[in-house]
């Protein structure tokens, strides 16, 4: 079984999908919380600091993930890039792709930092990788919200590196033609199965809040935007918000209410994770390849 480096653990986006596809994963994470959250749901997680720890300490490793920090480049976090001392952490998977070499690499971030990615895939061709670097929309991938993130590919064991395949279609307010072997976009009533036919549009935050209106700022918009719901008395639960994001409904979310939403705010869905690693570690040839 392949071993797996992953900087920053979170609660367990990237590890559903190495559990998912047969790897191995090393989940290192800082947040206390998120690693009772991990430990819970049976992850390993090494509680440390990532500018502490030494990537010689895991030589060997196939594959490397990371998803840095993303309040200093998202549009609802602080926008002070690398003014911002958590800004300067999207440059530690570097260190450790330089230190350490694995056959594959993926990271994750907020569509603004994909500059960034892209110099990183310059200087990974230049030491034997093949990349790819762009934004993958999570609606297209199973998950019912039209998330958008920046990825980078690379692997030294492919001549090219290509975006995951969609498994479903694109978002459409309208409706849209379904053609297979693309299934329909999920939407969030069907996933929350709550009744919100004929009700005003809501937008879902990334920090836990729900709220009508279509200028909330730094909102994840829904695959399907039915119903509002406004105040204490019929928010979304924690459940529901990693339903949102493709968790399992009985996952052990740990922690004060807050840290919770947090948490399940800043995961990687599964599911979109499973389809980036599915593209760089599990390549499959092209449907017209002979």
């Amino acid at each position: 079984m392949s071993t797996v480096l992953d900087l920053f653990a979170g609660p367990g986006g990237w590890s559903l999908a190495c559990t998912q596809l047969g790897l191995a994963e090393i989940g290192i994470e800082w947040d206390h919380w998120t690693c009772e959250t991990r430990r819970a749901a049976g992850l390993n997680a090494i509680e440390e600091d990532i500018d502490a720890v030494r990537p010689d300490d895991y030589a060997g490793i196939a594959g490397l993930i990371a998803s840095p920090p993303c309040q200093p480049f998202s549009v609802a976090g602080n926008r002070l890039w690398l003014a911002d001392p958590r800004g300067r952490l999207i440059h530690q998977p570097m260190r450790f792709a330089r230190a350490l070499r694995p056959v594959w690499i993926a990271m994750e971030e907020v569509p603004a930092a994909l500059p960034i990615w892209e110099r990183f895939a310059y200087e990974l061709r230049r030491t034997g990788y093949a990349t790819w670097t762009g934004i993958l929309s999570a609606e297209e991938y199973g998950v019912p919200q039209t998330r958008r993130r920046a990825f980078l590919l690379a692997s030294r064991a492919q001549d090219t590196v290509r975006p995951p395949q969609p498994s479903h279609t694109r978002y459409c307010a309208k409706g849209a033609r379904v053609a297979p072997p693309l299934k329909p976009w999920r939407s969030m009533a069907d996933t929350l199965g709550r009744g919100m036919t004929g009700r005003p549009a809501f937008t879902v935050t990334t920090r836990g809040n729900a709220w009508g209106g279509a200028s909330t700022r730094g909102a994840i918009r829904a695959a399907a935007l039915y119903g509002q719901w406004a105040g204490s008395t019929d928010s979304l639960t924690v459940t529901e918000f990693g339903l949102l994001q493709s968790f399992p409904a009985d996952y052990p979310w740990q922690g004060t209410n807050a840290s919770r939403l947090l948490q399940v705010g800043n995961a990687v869905p599964p599911a979109l994770a499973a389809a980036a690693l599915s593209a760089v570690a599990f390549p499959q040839p092209l449907a017209h390849a002979a």
